[in-house]
């Protein structure tokens, strides 16, 4: 009986010594596991921190562009309130001179049209932004004025600011940006919000532009999940929105749906 005993209390101890290996070898697994995964959440964060500041550069860059440009312009109309206003009165005859009555025959009205048409689409430009990302950083509104110059360039939608913002509008469904048609523009305007996107619209058919949108010609809200975005390419996460870009040119038979 005593050998019996021993021999299972050999065994049994044979058990809990496999059961303590077992035990340490999952230990040392989870710790493992553990591990790589702070590592993992480590690099993600530092990923995602360098992303924020690079976002961080790329508005600054392009606020103290536009800092260049609202100070150029105030001080252009700076001087033209200090010139004088009075003028002496030229004479009939001095003013219906030959060559004066040549140059207003020879004068191109067509430059009054395309003035007209400059303020037409900086403001449509200015709508696209205050409707559609007045609440997003200078970037994100950058980004989106963007994406309405890169569908002016692009041969899939029409070739003016004002064409590409109010296409479809006409339709009930159908409008490429949401604030065309949902009735958002019979709403009263945030003035010091309007007046910065009439002076970003500005500033940006001015030539201060950057890419930041990375060619994307569709965007979309963060907590939507439009069917034609798994047709795109990702290009940006910018503020509350997500931007894309054809895939390929080749494959595009036509433009897919509004935003």
């Amino acid at each position: 009986m005593s050998e019996r005993y021993a021999h299972s209390a050999h065994s049994g101890h044979d058990v809990n010594w496999h059961l303590r290996s077992l035990m340490a070898a999952g230990l040392i697994c989870i710790c493992i596991v553990a591990a790589a995964m702070s590592a993992t959440d480590r690099a993600d964060r530092a990923a995602a921190e360098k992303q924020a500041q690079r976002a961080i550069e790329q508005e600054a860059v392009m606020v103290t562009e536009l800092a260049r440009y609202l100070a150029a312009e105030t001080a252009s109309a700076r001087n033209a309130l200090e010139e004088p206003r009075l003028k002496p009165a030229r004479s009939a005859a001095e003013t219906f001179t030959g060559d004066a009555v040549a140059d207003f025959v020879d004068f191109d009205f067509n430059s009054l049209t395309v003035a007209k048409l400059d303020a037409e689409e900086r403001n449509c430009l200015a709508q696209a932004i205050y409707y559609e990302a007045r609440s997003e950083p200078r970037i994100g509104q950058l980004a989106v004025a963007d994406v309405v110059l890169n569908r002016v360039a692009s041969r899939l939608y029409p070739n003016s600011i004002c064409e590409v913002v109010f296409q479809g509008s006409e339709r009930h469904t159908g409008c490429q940006f949401s604030f065309t048609c949902d009735g958002s523009m019979k709403l009263p305007l945030n003035r010091r919000k309007w007046k910065s996107s009439e002076d970003l619209a500005g500033a940006i058919l001015a030539g201060i532009r950057a890419p930041v949108s990375r060619d994307a010609t569709h965007y979309h809200a963060n907590y939507v999940s439009p069917g034609w975005a798994n047709k795109l390419t990702p290009t940006a996460t910018i503020g509350t929105h997500k931007f894309y870009k054809f895939p390929s040119r080749r494959n595009v038979a036509a433009a897919p749906a509004s935003m």
